[in-house]
Parts: structure tokens; C-alpha cells; sequence
């Protein structure tokens, strides 16, 4: 994994959905179609480096039980030709409990290897993916690597009839000049790919650059002319902890804005997003190392509380199913709230809001207070209604209005969400 410092992250999203921006004014009669709650979930995944048998991911119980926990279902791990087995035989055992891997391949790898390489992970394996950040590389020629390995890549999988149903996901990248350079080779990848931090800003930022720089609209363009019409994952985001970083932000900060950044890839059409990383390995040599979800004694941080709540709450596995309309109405102090609407193959509504404003002020490393906003929300037939909130400590705490159809709620820049069951 390149130095997170040597290059500026870049933030993008592939925008194929509705995105939902309030103003201050009632929005009345909406009828809004849901989108599957376990969807969502299943967007989640992280990052985990199980081969690092140097670093605390060599306590494989423990992060076992972390990512079981959780409630995560994907991974991002490396494409890994070792003699060491138990690689592969942790790689299986978390696929057995349904946590699928995404593997990162490298431009020297052989035609022989990535078609192999998932039956020696046959429980685990789901998709390839380019090789990771190669523009930080010490290949001068880097994006030349990259143009003749993926045809190569795309070529060896889609031709051999045991991994032809395996996606690819594409390569990443961390500067914005980037990715006309590898533009040609978008026919040989399934998913577009970016790694999208936010340099401790809020996920819903403007930016914090001439042109809107880091902002969606501003990478947005970047995208679509690289790789237009592609679906979009993004294979790495999260948040420093350690305030001696530039890009640092607390621990209670970033248990605000995990949950948001996940609903707001969601939102805009990012089909599942890996947080890095799951753990945060506790010392100095390199820079990345405050990103993880659980500390270096496995205490989980506030951020993973708070998504553990989420996806546990939002979980409901099972077949597809035809999802409904609501109809309801959003009234009161709607500056900068955002939402998203989930169901439940039972019915059951889950409207999640929060106010999508700056937490903390990344450059004088100050609090910066959110006032709630009262929002009335009215439905068009009498509902039961269930309050869930997050929060500083990442727990939910869950009330119960009971039947009606109006509710005047409290939202934060943390995330609430209104069940409403018929």
C-alpha cells in the first residue's frame, strides 16, 4: 500500500442515481420509490491486509470476529502468490461465513495465476481488480504498464470458462492527470474504480480547491470522460484518526461521517464502497496507519460501532424483491439534509437523514457545531413508527411514537432513521 501522503486522494463518484439535496422550503406529495435495504448493505466492504503476518492482521482470531461483528460482507485483500498457506485458508474460512474477497492483481503477474488463483480461494473469491494506485508507482512508464496488462488481465479471465463470471474492477487512481493516460483501456474492466478520501473533510464537501477542486462534480467530469458509462465501485475512502496528521480528524468526528459517506456513495450510484481499513496497526511507520475501524488492542472505535448498528438494523437477506412506493412529505428546516429511502422485504420503511454540513474543521483542527434541525415528516396513510439514533459513542438508541402520520424529528449531523412499518 503506497504512502497515503504521497499523493493527494482524489474524490469521485459515478453518479447513476437520484441524489437527493433539500432546501429550506416543505417538499409536499413526494412519492419516492425505496431501494432495498440488504442492497445497501451489501454495498459494504473494507479493507484487510491478512497476509501481513508482521502486523497485528497476524491475530486472525481477533479480526475474524471483527469483521463477523461487523456485519460486512466483502473485503479487499491482495491477489497473493505465496507459499504460505493459511493466506489462503483464512481467505476461505471468512468466505464461509459469507465475507467474499475482491483481490488486487499486479502487472507481473502470469495468465497461468489469475485464472488459477480462485480455486486456491474457491470459498472466498469474487472479482479481480487492477493493480492498485500503479500512477504512485516507481514505474516511469507506469500508465503504459497499465494499457498492456489489462487487455492481458481481461483477456485471460473472460476467456477462460471457469473465471469468465468473475468481474473486474478497474485500476485506481490518485491524480486527476491520471486518468486520461489509461483512458483506452476502459473496455477491458467491468467497474470503474477510485479511491475517494476526503482529506478530513465532510462527505457531502463542496470542495477545498479553484473549480470546485475534490468535490463530486469537479472528479465527476473526470470520470465520465475516462470511462463513460461504466458502473462504479470505489475500493478505498475512509478517515485518519491521529491529529498529528494533516488530514486528521477524531475518533468521534469520523463516527458522524462513516455512516454518512457510506449513504452518500449509495446516493450517488457507487455500487459498493471498501472503507480502509479495519484495523488501525498502532505505530509510526507509515502514515495510514490511524485509518482502521478497530484499535490496535481490537477495542472497536466509535465509527465501527456506529456502522456495525447501521448494517445490523438495515440487514435483511434474502431473494429479490418488488420494492414500493412512499408517499410522504418532508417539511421544517431542510437546509443541507439529505436522505435515503430503504425497505425491508416486510414493508418496513427506513428513511435515514442527517444535515450534511461540516463536523470539524480539518485546517485549525476545531469542533464546529451543528444545530439540529426540526423536520416534520408527514405520510400519506397512518404508520408505525420507530425512532433509531446514533450516538457519540456509535450506539443506537431506539424510540417507539407508535401509529400516526406525522412525526417532528430531530436531525443532526448524525445519522437518524425513521422506520415506518404499514
Amino acid at each position: 500500500m503506497p504512502d497515503k501522503m504521497a499523493a493527494m486522494k482524489t474524490i469521485a463518484f459515478f453518479a447513476i442515481s437520484t441524489i437527493y439535496f433539500i432546501s429550506v422550503q416543505q417538499i409536499s406529495n413526494l412519492s419516492e420509490t425505496a431501494k432495498s435495504a440488504n442492497a445497501f448493505v451489501d454495498s459494504v466492504g473494507i479493507n484487510v491486509h491478512l497476509h501481513d503476518g508482521n502486523t497485528l492482521y497476524a491475530h486472525f482470531d481477533l479480526v475474524e470476529k471483527a469483521l463477523k461483528d461487523l456485519g460486512v460482507r466483502h473485503i479487499r485483500d491482495g491477489l497473493i502468490d505465496t507459499q504460505w498457506t493459511p493466506y489462503y485458508d483464512r481467505l476461505n474460512e471468512l468466505g464461509k461465513l459469507g465475507i467474499k474477497s475482491t483481490l488486487i492483481t499486479s502487472p507481473t503477474q502470469s495468465q497461468a495465476l489469475l485464472t488459477g488463483y480462485p480455486r486456491r480461494v474457491p470459498e472466498s473469491f469474487e472479482a479481480y481488480e487492477a493493480p492498485n494506485e500503479y500512477d504512485l508507482s516507481q514505474d516511469p512508464d507506469w500508465a503504459a504498464t497499465l494499457n498492456s496488462f489489462l487487455p492481458k488481465l481481461y483477456q485471460a479471465v473472460k476467456a477462460d470458462p471457469t473465471t469468465s463470471r468473475f468481474p473486474i474492477v478497474g485500476p485506481s487512481l490518485t491524480k486527476a492527470e491520471s486518468y486520461p493516460k489509461v483512458a483506452a483501456s476502459a473496455p477491458f474492466f467491468d467497474y470503474a474504480n477510485l479511491h475517494n478520501y476526503f482529506a478530513g473533510r465532510n462527505p457531502g464537501t463542496p470542495g477545498w480547491g479553484a473549480n470546485g477542486y475534490g468535490s463530486f462534480d469537479w472528479i465527476l467530469s473526470l470520470v465520465r470522460d475516462a470511462w463513460p458509462g461504466k458502473p462504479m465501485v470505489t475500493t478505498e475512502t475512509g478517515y485518519l484518526n491521529d491529529s498529528r496528521d494533516q488530514e486528521g480528524i477524531p475518533e468521534d468526528v469520523s463516527a458522524k461521517y462513516l455512516p454518512r459517506l457510506l449513504l452518500e456513495e449509495w446516493m450517488h450510484g457507487v455500487q459498493r464502497t471498501y472503507l480502509y481499513q479495519l484495523l488501525e496497526l498502532g505505530n509510526n511507520k507509515f502514515s495510514d496507519n490511524s485509518f482502521g475501524l478497530v484499535h490496535s488492542d481490537f477495542t472497536p472505535k466509535a465509527g465501527y460501532t456506529a456502522l456495525r448498528n447501521l448494517l445490523q438494523l438495515f440487514s435483511d437477506p434474502g431473494p429479490p424483491f418488488r420494492l414500493d412506493d412512499l408517499d410522504f412529505s418532508l417539511s421544517g428546516d431542510l437546509a443541507n439534509v439529505h436522505h435515503v429511502l430503504l425497505q425491508k422485504r416486510n414493508g418496513t420503511f427506513y428513511l435515514a437523514l442527517w444535515v450534511e454540513v461540516p463536523s470539524y474543521d480539518v485546517n485549525t483542527k476545531m469542533f464546529l457545531p451543528v444545530a439540529a434541525h426540526k423536520i416534520v415528516v408527514q405520510t400519506k396513510q397512518r404508520v408505525t413508527m420507530n425512532i433509531h439514533e446514533l450516538d457519540g459513542e456509535g450506539l443506537m438508541k431506539t424510540t417507539s411514537p407508535g401509529i400516526g402520520q406525522s412525526r417532528v424529528i430531530s436531525v443532526s449531523d448524525r445519522v437518524e432513521v425513521l422506520e415506518m412499518s404499514p
